[in-house]
């Protein structure tokens, strides 16, 4: 595979939690196929699971909702990118503020809400990068960058 050449597939998925668990496994397979060790392979099924997860409780508002997953696998990278249809505005608002990282208000946030608001920490420590987009209507894309570890 070339450098600069990915691999990409992505995956239409409900937005059910039941499908969640057969992607991550088909993506860790795929990235150990292009040569990634177990390891790095299994510390991006947590990403996928939780970035899919996340989208799922929060950013579905319709029963008929889907969610996108794209997934780019470099020789040095792997990239995902999950799309959803946004949540309802306290949600969003908690996203924006996990993903910029304000560690006094993520403390709050999880104060307020124990158990939960850990994943997407989980998700940065994992990655070498987390970015947020939310359009105008709401939409809501996470792109999440793993680069290649040394053995």
């Amino acid at each position: 595979m070339k450098k600069d050449i990915p691999y990409t597939f992505k995956v239409k998925i409900p937005s059910d939690q039941d499908y969640i668990p057969p992607v991550r496994k088909f993506i860790a397979e795929l990235i150990q196929i292009q040569h990634f060790n177990p390891k790095f392979s299994f510390r991006s099924e947590i990403i996928v699971d939780e970035i899919c997860h996340n989208a799922v409780l929060y950013g579905s508002r319709t029963l008929d909702a889907t969610i996108d997953l794209t997934c780019c696998i470099y020789s040095d990278r792997v990239e995902f990118q999950i799309n959803d249809q946004g949540g309802n505005p306290e949600n969003m608002e908690q996203l924006k503020k996990v993903i910029d990282n304000k560690d006094e208000q993520n403390e709050k946030l999880q104060q307020s809400r124990p158990g939960k608001g850990l994943g997407l920490e989980i998700v940065r420590m994992l990655s070498a990068e987390v970015n947020l987009k939310i359009d105008k209507n709401n939409m809501t894309s996470i792109q999440v960058i793993r680069r290649r570890e040394d053995d």
